[in-house]
């Protein structure tokens, strides 16, 4: 089965290529503005189509040439994709793009042979020289189109979305109920061993960063220091995001090696149909839409069985279970 897979990977560029990711998000970003702009005063004149597209952009702001004309055409397509949701109620009306965000991206496509890695290295549209890559998993099949991300234009990253080639798991006959834990995420009718997260150092390293950074906040107050101005709580501040950023990536790699693990073990997993979230707990409703989303299409991928199992009775404050199918749906269909 041929699917697309995402790879993300951290991107070490030198002074040139910062300098032109960074114009190339300001440039995704003006077209991103101006067409919806456009886009805007065609809807008030009742016209659902406008005449204003990357290529007559560039007429008028001779700058735009300088950039991939990829990543401006899938800004429009962003764009299109943004007002359907928008039409069709799946999503609120677009909104400008700010600089102000902490994350700018663009995407770029593989066209001809123009996304490539050597060694560890990779080559992207425009870029005459190679960036590094902290390649930590080998990439398979066909690269489709690389996203460029950053995080205040400080931390760099590549996603590639490729193509590839996907054998189903073997079939092993069994069947495990997966019920909300806020504790562990995930509570299972069988005895199954849970991969390792212990998040207690990083927690408190996280915390008493926190209060380190409220006192960097009194001491440039008392100075009467903008906060945009004071070096050690800047400094600190980025030491604090630095943390939040390890503390969801050691969610996600959680996340990741539990659904792979029960894809891997189960022909059949049936999961809670409504859990009753809690406050304040260790894995929030998020994580658990985040699982459902990983379980669901890795299901698919290795054609395994998703049902949905009617609420869970709790007795003793154990969980048991009842695999009933509700509407004889499954999931992953």
């Amino acid at each position: 089965m041929k699917v697309l897979k995402g790879y993300k990977f951290r991107i070490y560029p030198n002074e040139k290529q910062i300098q032109y990711f960074i114009q190339t998000f300001g440039c995704v970003r003006f077209t991103y503005n101006h067409l919806l702009h456009a886009r805007q005063k065609a809807l008030q004149a009742g016209d659902y189509q406008t005449q204003v597209s990357p290529a007559s952009l560039k007429r008028d702001y001779p700058f735009l040439k300088k950039t991939d004309s990829l990543a401006l055409a899938n800004a429009q397509r962003n764009l299109d994709r943004a007002f359907k949701n928008y039409f069709s109620k799946r999503a609120g009306y677009p909104k400008l793009k700010t600089k102000k965000n902490n994350w700018q991206s663009y995407t770029t496509n593989n066209q001809k042979h123009t996304i490539y890695f050597v060694g560890n290295q990779l080559k992207l549209p425009k870029l005459k020289s190679l960036v590094t890559v902290n390649l930590h998993r080998k990439v398979a099949g066909e690269i489709k189109s690389a996203t460029v991300s950053a995080q205040n234009n400080q931390m760099f990253f590549v996603s590639l979305l490729c193509l590839e080639e996907i054998n189903p798991l073997p079939k092993t006959g069994t069947t495990i109920g997966v019920a909300y834990c806020p504790e562990n995420l995930v509570q299972m009718s069988a005895v199954n061993r849970l991969p390792v997260y212990k998040q207690e150092t990083l927690q408190y390293q996280l915390d008493k960063a926190i209060k380190r950074l409220e006192v960097r906040a009194k001491a440039a107050k008392r100075r009467k220091v903008l906060l945009e101005q004071a070096k050690n709580y800047q400094k600190q501040k980025s030491k604090v995001q630095k943390l939040y950023m390890a503390k969801n990536d050691q969610k996600k790699n959680y996340i990741d090696q539990l659904t792979y693990r029960l894809v891997h073990d189960y022909d059949c997993i049936c999961l809670e149909k409504q859990p009753e979230f809690t406050e304040n707990t260790k894995f929030s409703e998020t994580d658990w839409q985040h699982f459902l989303r990983k379980i669901q299409y890795k299901a698919r991928w290795y054609d395994k069985q998703l049902v949905f199992v009617d609420s869970i009775e709790k007795e003793n404050e154990t969980k048991c279970f009842t695999i009933e199918q509700v509407g004889k749906k499954l999931i992953n269909q």
